[in-house]
This record gives C-alpha cells, structure tokens and sequence, in this order.
C-alpha cells in the first residue's frame, strides 16, 4: 500500500482550489456582462440635461406633396396706379413703404394737358348750348313741314357731333375727379390728385418732384397685405393627387419648420412647357400675412393625404449603421435610472414625431436628452 506524504498532497489540493476559483471567476465575469448592457444615468444627470421619461403616442402623419412658389396679391389685392394724362408732378404726399388708405392722395399732377382739355371742355360746353338751341328750332320747323330737311339733317348731324365731343371731355375730366359743373361755370383746376384705390402698403414708386409724367407710366404700386396668396408651381405628376381644399404648409425665407398655414383654392389647368410644372393657388390664414413680403420665395408641402400611428419624437430615437435604438426604462433606484437598447423599425417622419412599425411593446422611453449621451 502506498503512503502520501505531505508535499505529495499539497499539490493535488493546489490544483483543486485553482480549479474551483476558475469557476467562480467565470460566474462573476458572466454577471458583469449583464450590468453592462444597461445604460446607467444618474439622477443628477437626469436633470441637468433635462431629460424626460414617456410613453409612445398617437401622431398624424400626412402624405405630402412638395413643391415652390411665391407670395403674391390677389388680384383685387394690388394697385398699379398711373395718370391718365402727362404731367408735372407737383406734390408727393407717400412714401416707399407706407400704409395708405382708400381714397388718399398720393400726388398732385399740374401741366399744360389738363389747362387745355378744361379749356376745351368749356369751349365746347357753350358750344353745345348754342346748337342745341338751333336743333331744337330747326326740329320743330321740321315736323311742322315748314323748313327744308337738309338743313335740319345738317344741323342734327353738328349737334350730336358737338353733344359726343362734351360727353367724352366730360369722362375723361370725371376720370380725373375733377367736378365738371365747376369747371363748366368757368372755374378750372390748376392741378388734379391721384388717390389710392385700395388699402395697403406702397411697393413701388416712381415720384419725384417737379418730374414730367408720362401719360400712363407707373407711379405707385400698392398691396393689401390682407389679400396675399400663394402662388405655388408643382409637377404635372403630383397634379392628380391635388384637390382644393387640401392644407398647404410653408415656410418663408429665413425659417426652417413650415408653420405657416393655407388651404388649397384652385389647381390650373395647364403646364407650363419650360419647368412642366402647373400652377395653383393657395390661400393664407388670417392673421398671418403681417410678416409676409410680397413675391418673396416659399417652399412649401401640400397635405394629400393623412392617418394615425404609433409614434416617438425623432430626437429619441439612435440610429447605429442602418438600424435604429430607443432606450427602455429597465429599472430605477435612488441614484439612478437604468436603461435597455431597444431596436425599433421606424416609418414615416413629420413635424418632429418619427412613426414607430412595432411600438406596441415599448413602455417607458428616454424621450428628451440622448444627444448627451455616448453609447458607443
């Protein structure tokens, strides 16, 4: 029988007690693994990068259509005012830019033109009168078989020439707001006023004192703010899935959400044959027009289409190659929130929501704060 001495059995229980402590090292790694799959965020933290924990929720999404166009009046909505006669411009009361009313002067046009036509209004006012007179005697001679018929033809012919020539002096005085009963008593005007037709603002203007007028020349251009639209251009291929009545969202030059709101009114007819594209109209929402420029540029989404769905704030989601994460509340404790990596399949985004495919699953999520983190 062999005996063990004791150097023998030292070694056997060295090897034991190395092969037991193996295990429990293996166990422990095993466990540490695990924690570290959770992301750990302290309370601290939580706050001072305003984090916030939430639920998915019911969004809107709207299939759109983009498209470009401008900011224009309507056509009741602008004025381009010119003078019906040359002239001098002999006073401005307006300026670039200012707000005018129905009916306000914007100048005083002078000149050898108007003198000449109140002139000639007179001249022909008095005229009519004695050849009225005439006809008048000459017709009832006529009818009584007493005067001869060529001479009551020539003077009928005379007096309806004269009478025309006064009616037309007359509109074209009108036209200028001039008061012909004044001007007929021999009182003439020594100028005329060129007033605005409608409310709104000046955008133009072509007045300079002392300055000839052309007959017809553009002097001043308005634009009521409250009867701008949106004239947009969109591809002939988008045209069918048009409708009026459908919202239209833009933005203007300078802002990067499209919050301003219009609806749809009318779709053209016709494509243009250099950009194919059609032209539509949409109208603005009162109370929105007092920051907007008139023919300035827009882009904008036309809402065809829309419907409910499951949705998270894009700013939740991380995205890792072509995949993309949210962050699962697992658990929570006095100093802590602990948060498991949840891959989703994600669909439409709009207005700040992204649509989640499966959100059924998800319970609480990191909504508000991820930018801050490096999960890497």
């Amino acid at each position: 029988m062999k005996s063990y001495t004791l150097l023998t059995i030292i070694p056997f229980a060295l090897i034991f007690l190395t092969t037991g402590c193996g295990k429990s090292a293996k166990t422990t790694e095993d466990a540490k693994v695990e924690t570290d799959q959770l992301v750990k965020i302290t309370i601290s933290q939580f706050k001072s990068d305003s984090m916030a924990i939430g639920t998915i929720s019911t969004q809107t999404f709207e299939d759109e259509v983009r498209c470009n166009g401008y900011i224009t009046a309507a056509a009741n909505g602008m004025a381009q005012i010119s003078t019906p006669i040359a002239g001098i411009v002999e006073s401005v009361n307006c300026s670039m830019g200012s707000y005018v009313k129905k009916g306000q002067t914007l100048c005083m046009i002078t000149g050898n033109e108007l003198m000449a036509m109140q002139q000639e209004f007179t001249e022909t006012s008095a005229r009519l009168k004695r050849l009225k007179s005439d006809y008048e005697r000459s017709k009832s001679l006529y009818d009584e078989k007493i005067g001869a018929g060529k001479d009551f033809i020539a003077i009928e012919s005379e007096y309806k020439a004269m009478n025309s020539k006064y009616l037309s002096l007359k509109l074209r005085l009108e036209l200028l707001r001039l008061n012909v009963a004044k001007i007929e008593a021999g009182d003439l005007y020594a100028s005329f006023s060129v007033i605005s037709p409608i409310n709104g603002y000046i955008t133009k203007q072509n007045l300079v004192l002392g300055q000839f007028i052309e007959q017809q020349k553009l002097l001043v251009e308005i634009v009521d703010i409250n009867l701008l639209q949106i004239q947009l251009s969109v591809f002939e291929k988008d045209i069918s899935r048009l409708k009026p009545g459908q919202p239209v969202n833009f933005s203007s030059p300078g802002e990067i959400s499209f919050n301003n709101k219009s609806t749809l009114v009318s779709i053209g007819k016709a494509v243009n044959p250099d950009t194919k594209t059609v032209t539509c109209i949409a109208a603005i929402k009162n109370g929105q027009q007092a920051n907007l420029i008139n023919q300035s540029y827009i882009e904008a989404l036309i809402a065809v289409n829309s419907n409910e769905a499951k949705a998270l704030p894009t700013e939740s989601l991380i995205k890792s190659g072509k995949d993309y994460y949210v962050l699962l509340v697992e658990k929570s404790d006095n100093e802590a929130y602990y948060f498991r990596k949840q891959k989703v399949n994600i669909g439409r985004s709009s207005k700040g929501f992204t649509e989640i495919v499966d959100g059924d699953d998800l319970p609480k999520v990191l909504l508000k704060g991820i930018y801050n983190l490096s999960l890497e």
